[in-house]
């Protein structure tokens, strides 16, 4: 087994030009207008936002993380950051704000005017989003590798990516600010790299503030739209604590203070609650990010706040909590979380966005839709996948009497026949694997559940959306039981055919039997011998 590389030594400062790759002027978010394709820098992304027809950036996670950025600018720019608004003022000036149809170019001017070079990813100062102190208070670098969370890093398994921690190619400075959002808000906590900053050291981190979470962002017709339909209603984020984001402070964060600092207002709910310290160093043009260095930013707890992009769901206890991203779960099974403020099986709550939305019905509201941005990982460090979804322009049915909650109960009808389904296969592999001849009841220990649920599964849910899709573009809510049950037997059908080439009469037995447990029926042997069905 290879020896692990040695430590690198903390490299020299950058030699770039301060003024090199400044992120308001070089173009680096992707964006399309109409079918044109091209990069812009923020100044341009605001000031043709009106024009521009979406932000396409991959990956997903670094999207979601550059729509809040962005939104905290937004909400400057249009002054519907103001915390002392009440909630009619509020909405007034948000519904004022998209009658005009353009951000003001005056207030983008002022904006940028206010913060002179804090835009600009390799300033040696005040790097953005990044503290430049991390050259002194790291011992060693973490290798440009770490910040990119599908390399294999340290002593990590080579699978799918082959730049090892001996040759880590250099990133474009145009992915390398995707990656560096990604870190912020959906880093790993456990080990990173230690850090000593006054009497305060360390080598541990807590996770991102978005860690394993799934996001959702109305989308409108233009990058315009969607910012400013996307700024929550600021009042309910007055916490006491200062609205800030990063670039917009004096001084760098005092990590010797060990709590961070009490987030309030769009800027410290957004961008305020990092439990990261990031520096990228850049090539010797400038032009790309050679390595990193990736360690903690506080020491204790960070005080909580709810993100008003997520859905809260409510526990056993009645604690609320954010709803995690599942790759093996559709967006469509959350869409009724998106209409409603209680689903009722799992108590979950809109976010505070979209509730807002609603306000806007006699404009943008019937032309919005909802885009998510999902990333599935555990609490520490394993990333397993992310994911991108946007559902029709529906989110104007939160409003019909009736229809949010006959879309909820379809979705859970729909659960509720795929958990039938999956337990009638589960419980048929085991019947014919069973030698007390198909009954499944003797002689059970030690057989496995086998691979029908799996295959059921995949099977069910891209029918079970199609059918979910039809019916609530028809409004048609009746007889959705027996629709998605018969959806299931199919399923079963097809799964067992499938699987079982010759039927003996026993595995034949054996697969009818347990075909009724998605009726909601189990067969019992009658005094005659004979199998009854019982409800």
């Amino acid at each position: 087994m290879p020896s692990p590389p040695t430590p690198r030594s903390v490299p020299p400062p950058p030699v770039a030009d301060t003024s090199a790759y400044d992120l308001l002027e070089r173009g680096w978010v992707p964006v399309r207008e109409g079918e044109a394709r091209r990069k812009v820098g923020l100044r341009e992304l605001f000031e043709q936002a009106h024009v521009l027809t979406d932000i396409e950036t991959s990956p997903p996670p670094g999207a979601s993380a550059l729509w809040r950025v962005l939104t905290v600018i937004a909400a400057r720019i249009t002054d519907l950051d103001d915390m002392t608004c009440g909630s009619d003022a509020w909405n007034d000036r948000q519904a004022d704000v998209l009658a005009k149809g353009c951000f003001d170019q005056d207030a983008i001017e002022k904006y940028f005017g206010r913060h002179p070079g804090r835009f600009r990813l390799f300033d040696p100062s005040r790097p953005w989003l990044q503290d430049p102190r991390l050259r002194e208070q790291c011992k060693t670098s973490s290798g440009v590798n770490k910040l990119v969370m599908f390399r294999p890093a340290g002593n990590n398994q080579v699978w799918f990516n082959h730049a090892t921690a001996l040759t880590p190619p250099p990133l474009r400075a145009d992915e390398a600010v995707f990656h560096l959002l990604t870190q912020l808000y959906y880093g790993p906590s456990g080990q990173c790299t230690p850090r000593t900053a006054g009497t305060v050291s360390g080598g541990n981190s807590k996770a991102g503030p978005l860690r394993r979470t799934i996001s959702f962002h109305p989308v409108g017709r233009t990058v315009f739209e969607s910012l400013v339909a996307g700024i929550p209603p600021v009042h309910h984020y007055d916490t006491g604590g200062l609205d800030q984001a990063p670039w917009e402070t004096d001084d760098l964060p005092d990590p010797t203070r060990r709590l961070a600092p009490r987030p309030s207002g769009i800027g410290g709910v957004l961008t305020g609650r990092f439990q990261h310290a990031v520096l990228l160093q850049p090539s010797a043009d400038g032009e790309y990010a050679t390595d990193t260095w990736i360690t903690w930013a506080w020491r204790d707890q960070e005080f909580p706040a709810e993100d008003p992009y997520l859905i809260y769901q409510q526990n056993k206890e009645g604690t609320y909590y954010a709803r995690q991203a599942d790759a093996s779960r559709a967006l469509w099974r959350d869409f009724d979380a998106l209409l409603m403020e209680d689903t009722g099986d799992n108590h979950a709550r809109r976010p505070t966005v979209l509730a807002a939305v609603e306000d806007l019905r006699g404009s943008l509201l019937p032309e919005l839709r909802a885009r998510a941005y999902g990333f599935d990982q555990d609490g520490q460090t394993r990333d397993k996948e992310w994911m991108a979804g946007i559902t029709p322009a529906m989110l104007a049915l939160a409003n019909e009497d009736g229809v949010p909650h006959a879309i909820s109960t379809m979705r859970q009808t729909a659960e509720l026949l795929e958990g039938q389904l999956r337990h009638a296969l589960r419980e048929a592999w085991i019947a014919i694997n069973d030698p007390s001849n198909g009954e499944g009841k003797a002689q059970r220990t030690g057989i496995a559940h086998g691979p029908w649920q799996a295959d059921g599964s995949f099977r069910y849910w891209p029918r079970a959306e199609r059918l979910f899709w039809e019916r609530v573009r028809a409004r048609r809510f009746n007889q959705v039981t027996e629709e998605f049950k018969q959806l299931a037997l199919d399923v079963y059908d097809e799964v067992t055919d499938r699987n079982t080439v010759v039927l003996q009469p026993r595995i034949k037995r054996a697969i009818e039997m347990k075909r009724e447990l998605i009726n909601g029926r189990k067969r019992q042997r009658g005094g005659n011998g004979q199998g009854g069905d019982v409800m």
